[in-house]
């Protein structure tokens, strides 16, 4: 059996997989003070069979193991978790081998292995919601240089009549910034989920994500996009962001028809979960 954690920004899962990758069982805890979260995460794996565990956690989060920091959630705005070691305290309590990435990390490796990139050798993965991240997996392997990549902060060149500063409190005009869920909430006056996909923010919103994934495109040329989070499950936006996409590329790149480039998750929620106990498999076979 093998063990997977799903280290959320509101909710922590926890699970054990056969070894099929079957869910035997789980549990659900709510995010609040680390350590206490981390007693509760013990309490569930402390009497289980398991060879390893396969970890996804919210960022920024050290995941370079040459680091002195290895394992630490670092600057991230729940501030009770700012230089909290995570894997060290998991490894103190839980004598198992461990493996660590970011939530968007294994939501990536299992939409890889057991979702819809499962059938090919590249693949990007992206959450569009509160924030944007996103992964990137070439031959079986997470994109990892110095750190994992920060998917949602690079800058989205502006339309000239667009007026509006995004909500990131570290870039203006980064694609968190202009089309995260709170961007939208902040040019409409409303929650997104409140609104017509009709509304003009929906339509700017999914010409600049177009912009996104065409800049991800041209770097990292990935056989499939997939993407979720509230932004992107909004009915229609996804129809919305394939039309602003094709209109961008052209003819100058050769890709799929973009109904079949730019996808849903085929595990839906149960991506990141499931990519844990991905995780754990490999580890356990190191």
């Amino acid at each position: 059996m093998y063990g997977s954690i799903e280290l959320g920004g509101t909710k922590i899962r926890c699970g054990i997989f056969d070894d099929n990758g079957n869910l035997l069982t789980e549990d659900r805890i709510k995010t609040a003070d680390p350590h206490e979260n981390v007693a509760e995460i013990v309490e569930f794996f402390k009497d289980s069979d398991i060879k390893a565990i396969g970890v996804g956690a919210f960022g920024p989060v050290d995941v370079d193991k040459n680091s002195d920091t290895y394992g630490h959630i670092l600057a991230t705005p729940k501030r009770l978790w700012r230089n909290f070691d995570l894997l060290g305290k998991l490894k103190k309590n839980l004598d198992v081998p461990m493996g660590l990435t970011t939530d968007v990390g294994a939501s990536g490796i299992g939409e890889y292995d057991m979702g819809a990139a499962q059938n090919v050798t590249s693949s990007l993965y992206l959450t569009i919601g509160t924030g944007i991240g996103g992964s990137f997996i070439q031959d079986g392997k997470l994109l990892e240089g110095y750190s994992h990549p920060e998917m949602g902060h690079f800058e989205i060149p502006k339309e000239a009549d667009d007026d509006f500063t995004g909500v990131c409190d570290y870039h203006d005009n980064c694609f968190e910034g202009l089309c995260s869920g709170p961007a939208i909430e902040a040019r409409a006056g409303d929650k997104g989920e409140n609104l017509d996909i009709s509304n003009p923010a929906f339509d700017i919103t999914a010409r600049y994500i177009a912009k996104g994934l065409y800049t991800y495109t041209c770097i990292l040329r990935p056989h499939i996009i997939i993407i979720g989070g509230g932004v992107c499950n909004k009915e229609g936006m996804i129809d919305k962001i394939r039309e602003e996409f094709d209109k961008i590329k052209g003819d100058y790149l050769v890709l799929p028809d973009s109904k079949d480039y730019i996808v849903f998750p085929e595990l839906g929620n149960e991506a990141g979960l499931i990519g844990g106990y991905v995780l754990a498999k490999e580890i356990a076979r190191q």
